[in-house]
């Protein structure tokens, strides 16, 4: 069996090598003459997998090792009796880590206010469904706003109950924080396409903060830079792009945070993606099923430093080293996003995927022994363990 793959899925050498003949190559330029005999294709999300791809190949099995599949035509795959499989919910634990990071970043630079408690979850599946448990299990009062999820619940009730009191958009971007995770749909009574336009842009209160990491075009980027650039104060973190890899870089000048589409990018979240896309292909081929130990049993170590140990803020400071969304937004703006004359679009996408792969050393929160947390505070203690880390005492 011939496996056609994107190169830069993680460690997919390793578990996708026993399954058969693979062939990686560059994502964003594979193409149907790489093909024409090849039995299944494996992607992220740079490339469009459509019949102008596929047809006239023998690829019978196509996977995505990413939650998003607005990149791929579903429906056309059916019709032409093509297996998919996707890797929904294999990087919600990174993204959530993400959003913490984010909002560690902004409270220690004192954009959000150590007040602010509410935060507005728009979008409530594998990944903001896991954000709003987190939040709420840290002490946060969330509002959760998913109308198709709540038309489900409704019809399926009680076979479908994710604990949630579904709320309004309007509610939810009344909040003090708003984080979106929503898929792109353009079509539909639920749309998503340019869902936060200037008008509900412009519902957010003076000082809120906005996390978008869902995908790109969910936000009206236009509307989003005339807030940033004329309006009341809003801080942004922005992880997903209209126009990846061509960024628009006025916008990410503006934004607190900017990053390349890495807010799933950590070591376990990517080795799950591909471990799941091994599995459903090796089901559909009627292979072994692969043989792959979960990254959970190497943890790395953290010394708790004594700076953390009597601030309030350690907690956060601690958030913050692990994820450095700081430095990397630093980088990402020299390198991808300077607004130089004459500076060619090529050149940014270049920059935008060049960064995105060394990402792959981050460490999930759960992968991370940290040393010295019982220095910490009883309840700072407590606030780490239930963020997700392994607390190792000092012997």
């Amino acid at each position: 069996m011939k496996i056609v793959a994107d190169q830069d899925i993680f460690a997919v050498e390793e578990i996708f090598q026993p399954l058969g003949e693979l062939v990686p190559l560059p994502g964003r330029s594979i193409s149907r003459r790489d093909l024409v005999d090849a039995d299944a294709l494996l992607v992220r999300s740079v490339l469009t997998v459509d019949r102008d791809l596929l047809a006239g190949t023998k690829v019978r099995f196509a996977g995505t090792a990413t939650s998003g599949v607005d990149h791929v035509d579903t429906r056309w795959l059916r019709e032409a009796g093509i297996a998919f499989a996707h890797a929904r919910g294999a990087n919600a634990p990174a993204v959530v880590e993400y959003c913490l990071g984010a909002l560690a970043r902004l409270t220690l630079v004192g954009c959000i206010d150590r007040t602010a408690r509410r935060v507005g979850v728009i979008g409530a599946g594998a990944i903001g469904g896991r954000l709003a448990r987190k939040l709420r299990t840290l002490g946060y009062e969330v509002i959760v706003c998913d109308p198709p999820l709540a038309e489900a619940v409704e019809r399926s009730r009680p076979n479908l109950e994710p604990g949630f009191e579904f709320q309004s958009m309007e509610a939810a971007l009344d909040c003090d924080i708003v984080s979106l995770h929503v898929p792109l749909t353009l079509a539909g009574r639920h749309a998503t396409a340019c869902m936060l336009d200037a008008d509900a842009l412009a519902r957010l209160r003076p000082g809120a903060v906005l996390l978008q990491t869902s995908r790109g075009g969910v936000v009206d980027e236009r509307a989003l830079l005339a807030r940033l650039s004329g309006g009341p104060e809003l801080h942004c973190v922005i992880d997903v792009w209209e126009n990846e890899p061509a960024v628009n870089v006025a916008l990410a000048d503006k934004a607190s945070l900017a990053t390349p589409h890495i807010a799933g990018y950590s070591e376990q979240a990517k080795w799950a993606a591909g471990l799941m896309l091994a599995r459903q292909l090796a089901a559909h081929f009627d292979l072994p099923q692969p043989e792959t130990d979960s990254m959970e049993g190497f943890p790395s170590n953290l010394n708790v430093r004594r700076e953390w140990i009597g601030d309030d803020m350690g907690h956060w400071r601690i958030i913050d080293h692990c994820m450095a969304l700081a430095d990397l937004s630093s980088q990402f703006k020299r390198r991808v996003a300077a607004d130089e004359p004459g500076r060619s679009l090529d050149l940014i996408a270049e920059e935008f995927d060049r960064m995105r792969k060394p990402r792959s050393r981050r460490r999930g929160f759960s992968a991370i022994r940290l040393h010295g947390a019982e220095l910490l505070t009883t309840r700072r203690w407590s606030w780490l363990a239930d963020a997700g880390f392994r607390l190792q005492p000092v012997r």
